[in-house]
């Protein structure tokens, strides 16, 4: 037997066939895959095909996606089956990896989502026991152009003396600025397009995607620039003025986004037109940030006038201008509160009187509340806050605090060696309630405002206020008052009224606000391209 298997062994006759049916055995297994690796590969292109077809199918309309996938794969006699279809909003930001620029969890769908699976049948694999393999196809759909429109809360038109406005430009800038009165009313009167503000901006900093441009911090000197290419004439003269001005020394940042919102869902352009001198009074008060302002209004009246004036931050996410298509954007006003301090000649040989006036604006906001591309019309639901006027001192550190009440002391309203009167008073303006304005294209061509709250107040404000003034009269130091005299201290007041309301209507109007009201302008209306197609995302 051990000779058998020596001379077996050594027997060499017969290698090449075996060899040949070993080689013969491996070429018809590789063949085998590579039939049904090609198979699977096959499918997975039709599949791929499939779940892009019925996410622009369903895609067209979101609220009946799901229905709409299930009769394409009906119609296709695809025996793929649904694992989602889901509903969310597309970000295309660069920054943003593609397989995480679909979210499901966004508040304003504006894409679908369709996941398909199918098993496909292996010719060979089930000899391996492997009888299918489970193929999964994704596809994100983009919807057609929405409605959208643009609209901004809090600004006015006003013709102001130019040193008042200097005054307050040179605070908000740092710089020194000085326009004359053709700038500053051209300025006034003007406006531009925000598309082309944004591709001059787009073009000067080397950005190519909007939302990078929106979040990304921008000079105010860079901003001024873009205005003014997108601004012509005595205007665009004006900003370069302003630009040059805050070249000359260090310039402060902002986000564009904190001025102009684009609400998810907006694509291509933003059409929307905006006042130059809005966009620019609240730019150089957004870089400035929460900050007291001095200026000194020169009143036609025997009086002297300062004003302190605190501008509060302007609330997180809530853009001055916005481009929405419902009511999850709101925008708002800056809080605003105001010192006025008036002190008159002698009058009526009593000496000067002192009347320190001392406003709080509560901030207003608006919404979005629909779009009626058949009247070519937008409706906005908007409110006025709780304001207060009052008589009465505060303290300079804590004007600027808006985190803590303003706590107001008596004024001195006379203070001399034999008479000394101090007073205080505070009226109240009630919040206006929502209100329900409708914006027609007419008022978008013509950026027309509407007025919400108590129109007309602050005369009738300030007129109350020093009627309803309790006065403290000391004469020779002793709790004794003379009669008559409070009677002839209020008409006194009452002379000093008018030009007070000029100056306090001036100070409000110029930084966007009024007691008790706020102000909504229409900025764009844009109803999405009938017939447009939705398109696949990246």
């Amino acid at each position: 037997m051990r000779a058998l298997l020596t001379r077996l062994l050594r027997d060499r006759r017969g290698g090449v066939g075996a060899l040949s049916v070993m080689i013969s055995v491996l070429v018809i297994t590789a063949t085998a895959a590579a039939i049904d690796v090609a198979s699977v590969q096959f499918r997975a292109r039709a599949l791929q095909g499939l779940a892009d077809t019925a996410a622009v199918s369903a895609a067209g309309n979101l609220a009946t996606a799901e229905p709409t996938v299930r009769r394409v794969l009906s119609l296709k006699n695809s025996t793929a089956r649904i694992e989602t279809v889901a509903l969310g909003e597309y970000h295309a930001r660069a920054e943003v990896p593609i397989p995480q620029r679909f979210n499901p969890s966004g508040p304003l769908p504006d894409a679908v989502q369709v996941v398909l699976q199918e098993d496909v049948k292996l010719f060979f694999g089930s000899v391996l026991g492997i009888s299918d393999v489970r193929v999964r196809k994704t596809a994100v759909a983009i919807r057609p152009a929405r409605d959208a429109a643009a609209f901004s809360i809090g600004s006015r038109l006003l013709t102001l003396d130019p040193p008042l406005v200097n005054a307050l430009l040179t605070q908000l800038t740092g710089r020194q600025i000085q326009l004359t009165a053709l700038s500053y009313n051209s300025l006034l009167t003007s406006s531009l397009d925000v598309d082309d503000l944004l591709q001059n901006l787009a073009h000067t900093l080397s950005v190519e995607d909007r939302e990078t441009l929106l979040t990304r911090p921008l000079s105010t000197r860079h901003l001024v620039d873009a205005m003014a290419s997108a601004t012509t004439g005595q205007t665009s003269v004006a900003l370069k003025s302003i630009s040059a001005s805050l070249g000359t020394g260090q310039d402060r940042d902002l986000r564009l986004d904190s001025l102009i919102d684009i609400a998810p869902g907006v694509k291509g352009d933003v059409n929307a037109s905006v006042p130059v001198w809005d966009l620019l009074n609240a730019a150089l008060g957004e870089a400035a940030g929460p900050q007291t302002i001095s200026l000194n209004a020169n009143v036609q009246a025997p009086v002297s006038v300062s004003v302190r004036l605190a501008i509060g931050e302007r609330e997180q996410k809530s853009a001055w201008l916005t481009v929405a298509r419902d009511g999850s954007t709101v925008v708002r006003t800056a809080q605003v509160r105001l010192h006025i301090d008036v002190t008159t000649l002698n009058l009526a040989g009593l000496g000067k009187v002192h009347l320190p006036v001392y406003a709080e604006v509560a901030s207003g906001k608006a919404a979005l509340a629909a779009i009626d591309c058949r009247a070519d019309a937008f409706d906005v639901t908007a409110r006025s806050g709780v304001a207060s006027v009052a008589l009465g001192e505060i303290d300079s550190t804590r004007l600027a605090d808006f985190s803590r009440d303003a706590a107001l002391t008596p004024a001195a309203i006379l203070d001399t060696a034999v008479l000394k009167v101090r007073g205080s008073a505070r009226i109240n303006v009630a919040d206006s309630g929502d209100k329900q304005l409708r914006f027609t294209r007419h008022d978008v061509t013509n950026l027309e405002a509407k007025t919400i709250g108590s129109k007309d107040i602050l005369g009738t404000t300030l007129t109350s206020l020093v009627a309803n003034t309790d006065l403290d009269i000391q004469v020779l130091g002793l709790g004794v008052a003379l009669p008559g005299l409070p009677n002839q201290l209020r008409t006194i007041l009452g002379e000093i009224a008018a030009p007070l309301d000029l100056v306090l209507e001036q100070v409000l109007q110029l930084v966007g606000v009024g007691i008790g009201e706020a102000d909504i302008r229409p900025a764009g209306l844009l109803c999405g391209i009938k017939g447009s197609p939705p398109t696949l995302a990246a």
